[in-house]
């Protein structure tokens, strides 16, 4: 029997942590194991995992959420790594419907649960039938949009092993790395029904580091250029498909909170991924939106000088 090992990485989210945990003891087809890494909290987290049975706990000095789920992973025992961040939630039928896929076909290296934002309280979705879209390796699903989120991953544990892990650099992205790495492993499903995680939208979330997240899609860039992904020649345009998917939106908040900087750089180093890959009307835009930026920026100098 397929065994299933969740990790959860944590750090100072004590009280959705709780909530957390209690969707996953809720699950219908019970994790074989489950590993809470805390990383370095000073919230009491620590002390709320250590009376809280069925799960295993392990405490380190803050390093990244990177470096506590290679903790976890060096720790677990199962066949699968079901990654969960902290304050996200699962519902009863999650890994019942993870492993049904799984199974189904023919136990792929890695594949990606569907998950819907919430804030606030959420409303369960319905359940579904358990059905996925399967595809020989990762990167050949580049064609379309599957986000290679760290907290909705189930990879196999060897295949983990091989790639090395997530990188521990304590910059964002490092889920996309990760997926990039493993980009040539057989068998990659991506869930289309059901919804399997609530991803829970708040101030705390990594994402909103948009600082931590630039720096992160350029580490992406550097390695692209560099050849330390998989797949040669014949999945260059394939991994650069996935990297400037990426890079679109962080670009377009770049522009937005005014860090044109990293808006250009962002544009100027994926402009021929971008132009290969047929993205004509976001070449024209870009600069268009970056100029208008500028102006306004100016507009509210001048303003205020004259103010």
């Amino acid at each position: 029997m397929t065994t299933f090992s969740v990790i959860i990485p944590t750090y100072n989210r004590r009280a959705h942590l709780m909530t957390c945990l209690a969707s996953v003891v809720a699950q219908r087809r019970r994790p074989d194991e489950v590993i809470v890494v805390d990383d370095g909290s000073t919230d009491g987290t620590y002390d709320a995992l250590v009376t809280t049975e069925g799960i295993s706990s392990i405490r380190q000095v803050n390093a990244g959420p990177g470096a506590a789920r290679n903790r976890g992973a060096e720790a677990a025992h199962g066949d699968y790594l079901v990654f969960l961040d902290s304050d996200d939630l699962w519902f009863p039928w999650s890994l019942e419907a993870l492993a049904a896929l799984a199974e189904r076909h023919g136990k792929p290296k890695l594949l990606f649960a569907r998950f819907e934002d919430f804030s606030g309280d959420i409303e369960p979705p319905s359940e579904e039938p358990a059905e996925g879209r399967a595809f020989p390796t990762f990167l050949d699903s580049s064609p379309h949009s599957y986000f290679a989120g760290a907290g909705m991953m189930v990879i196999d544990r060897r295949a983990f092993h091989r790639a090395g892990g997530f990188v521990e650099d304590g910059l964002n992205a490092e889920d996309h790395d990760l997926a990039l790495r493993l980009g040539t492993e057989q068998g990659f499903v991506q869930t289309v029904r059901p919804v399997i995680l609530g991803h829970r939208i708040h101030a705390g979330n990594e994402m909103a580091d948009l600082d931590k997240t630039i720096r992160g899609v350029a580490r992406l860039i550097e390695r692209e250029r560099s050849g330390m992904y998989p797949g040669g020649a014949a999945q260059r345009d394939a991994r650069r498909t996935v990297i400037a998917r990426h890079a679109r939106p962080i670009l377009l908040d770049a522009i937005r909170t005014g860090d044109l900087r990293a808006a250009w750089r962002l544009y100027r180093d994926t402009l021929l991924w971008n132009a290969r890959a047929g993205r004509i009307a976001f070449l024209l835009a870009g600069p268009a939106l970056m100029l208008r930026a500028m102006f306004s920026a100016k507009a509210r100098s001048g303003s205020r000088i004259a103010s």
